[in-house]
């Protein structure tokens, strides 16, 4: 009896420390929704979702959206491989402006975020495929699934298809009705360790995500000017020798037209040679090298290095996570029928009319 209450008291005690770790890591306390049909890992149990997402969201409403959108990515990948960082990029470069509510996608003659210098790198290629995977599904169940999620579920699924970890992600966010005029919260490629954790914070994501998410650059191309500065005036001194040759004669100018892999080694298959490369002197960009100016992010890197399913499974907890910034319900956004314009055809990067506010029923009411 007494073993036995003990042993009670200490799984009592792990539970309560463990929920704690994940209260920490989620900034807030924790929320499990209802799952429509997900098959849900251990590591995908664990993560609290924010109310108003749902795993399996679209199950009844809409099934074959995750495999419609799945079989895009695959049917670009054949023909463009950088179709799997473009995906990723504009993920990322969604979620960190206003939040993953699909505002990247707005296109309209005054401006849009995709005018910002800091989106320069999103790739047409990228914003073709969700235009197309939205045209499909809106085939197969019109009104029912936003844009936002379509740009979450094709970076996931560029993950997966280029070799990466597979992995739910919660869904139900909704699009939003206007852009922001500034994009100031994605951070540059010369940023510092602690510049980048700064900007990583504001959207309650830690060092560990940090760490996590930047091993998304084992995918894609980086264009000669996000580097330069570790070649000129003077070569960085962390760059391996004969890499730094190589990179001075792709790109003998700051300006010249060229690219080269994030990864030199396999830029497009998502694996851990990010990591690897710091031991060599392979990392490219500053942002990337500076991961080693703090030694718990350093830390991460060469456990990251060694260890690749580590790294799979923080990158897609870092993943849901980050999928959960600013997400719009209800009357705060919209299904859009096409993902580069609001219903209404108006937008405003200020402010919302109410008229152009629109209810959508996403099927679950009756389930």
């Amino acid at each position: 009896m007494g073993k036995s209450f003990t042993c009670i008291a200490l799984l009592a005690t792990l539970a309560v420390f463990e929920a704690a770790v994940l209260v920490a890591a989620f900034g807030g306390p924790l929320q499990y929704v209802p799952n429509y049909g997900a098959e849900l890992s251990f590591l995908e149990m664990q993560a609290p979702v924010k109310d108003g997402l749902a795993w399996g969201f679209y199950a009844k409403s809409c099934p074959k959206a995750e495999q419609i959108v799945a079989d895009r990515v695959a049917a670009f990948l054949k023909n463009d491989a950088g179709v799997a960082p473009g995906l990723l990029r504009l993920f990322f470069h969604d979620c960190f402006v206003q939040g993953c509510d699909g505002s990247i996608l707005l296109k309209i003659s005054s401006g849009t975020e995709l005018d910002d210098p800091a989106n320069g790198s999103i790739r047409k290629v990228a914003l073709d495929l969700i235009d197309d995977a939205k045209a499909n599904i809106e085939k197969a169940c019109p009104g029912v699934v936003s844009c936002a999620d379509i740009v979450v579920l094709a970076g996931r699924e560029s993950v997966k298809q280029t070799g990466g970890p597979a992995y739910n992600v919660p869904l139900g966010r909704r699009d939003s009705f206007t852009f922001s005029p500034s994009t100031n919260d994605l951070p540059p490629p010369t940023f510092s360790f602690q510049q980048q954790l700064d900007s990583f914070q504001k959207k309650n994501l830690d060092a560990t995500d940090l760490v996590a998410l930047s091993g998304a650059h084992t995918l894609g191309v980086a264009q000669c000017g996000s580097f330069s500065n570790r070649l000129r005036p003077s070569v960085d001194p962390k760059l391996n020798k004969d890499y730094a040759k190589f990179l001075i004669n792709t790109c003998p100018t700051d300006n010249t037209a060229k690219t080269t892999g994030l990864d030199f080694f396999t830029p497009n298959k998502f694996d851990n040679i990010y990591y690897k490369n710091f031991a060599t002197g392979g990392t490219l960009l500053t942002s990337d090298q500076n991961l080693d100016q703090n030694a718990q992010a350093l830390n991460l890197v060469k456990f990251y290095a060694s260890n690749q399913t580590a790294f799979f499974n923080q990158f897609l907890w870092s993943y849901i996570k980050m999928s959960q910034i600013g997400p719009k319900f209800n009357n705060d956004g919209e299904i859009r029928k096409k993902c580069t314009t609001t219903n209404s055809g108006r937008i405003s990067p200020t402010e919302i009319s109410e008229e152009i506010i629109s209810m959508v029923v996403d099927g679950r009411d009756s389930m």
